[in-house]
């Protein structure tokens, strides 16, 4: 594996561990000793951010993403991925699909980003069929995929500020994963992804994003 990326959202605690069902740990939010029960989530997008975003479709996308860029939940739900914590960022990247609409072209994009982390966790329950159908929702959700981030398609080239070839990258390792590579340790923590998703325009750091 490589390196997990420089932290996006230094400033917010990662977990004590990842949750998986049916290891050993607790379930974060029913079990009383799970690292978030009883604390509300807070909102990852103000109501008042929500009501200044325009209609019109490209600069939607484009005030979205420059929001999203400095939104320390959004960084911070791309560090648990890219962490290994894919059941936790499932959870944070749930309030985003939720705020913006559940059924909006930015929201199916959210929900995208919700079934790559929620493969990453079918992987570590060693389960090949849930792999695959998380995977492959995925790849219909997040759109095509363009050489480069530069890419003027539609799909990934509108990725909410993160960069396509990050996200291509992700998904193409997911398709190509062997069930002998598959992890189900029990350790607290297993990344089980090479690939990180980044920032547009940077390497995993963040960055003044590309238009």
């Amino acid at each position: 594996m490589t390196a997990t990326p420089d932290r996006l959202a230094p400033t917010m605690p990662l977990p004590p561990y990842s949750f998986v069902p049916g290891h050993d740990h607790p379930h974060p939010v029913t079990d009383p000793a799970g690292h978030l029960h009883g604390r509300k989530s807070p909102a990852p997008m103000p109501p008042e951010v929500l009501a200044t975003i325009p209609g019109e479709p490209a600069a939607r996308r484009q005030v979205l993403a420059a929001s999203l860029a400095t939104n320390p939940h959004w960084l911070h739900a791309i560090d648990l991925f890219n962490g290994g914590y894919y059941w936790e960022a499932h959870e944070a990247w749930e309030g985003f699909w939720h705020a913006l609409g559940r059924t909006t072209p930015e929201a199916r994009f959210v929900q995208g980003l919700i079934r790559l982390a929620a493969a990453c966790v079918k992987i570590r329950e060693g389960r090949p069929a849930g792999v695959g159908r998380h995977a492959l929702r995925a790849k219909e959700l997040l759109g095509e995929r363009p050489a480069t981030d530069r890419g003027t398609n539609t799909g990934i080239g509108d990725g909410l500020g993160l960069s396509p070839h990050s996200i291509a990258s992700v998904l193409e390792e997911l398709e190509n994963h062997r069930p002998e590579c598959w992890h189900t340790t029990r350790v607290p923590v297993v990344r089980v992804l090479a690939a990180d998703l980044r920032l547009a325009g940077g390497n995993g750091k963040r960055a003044a994003l590309e238009g």
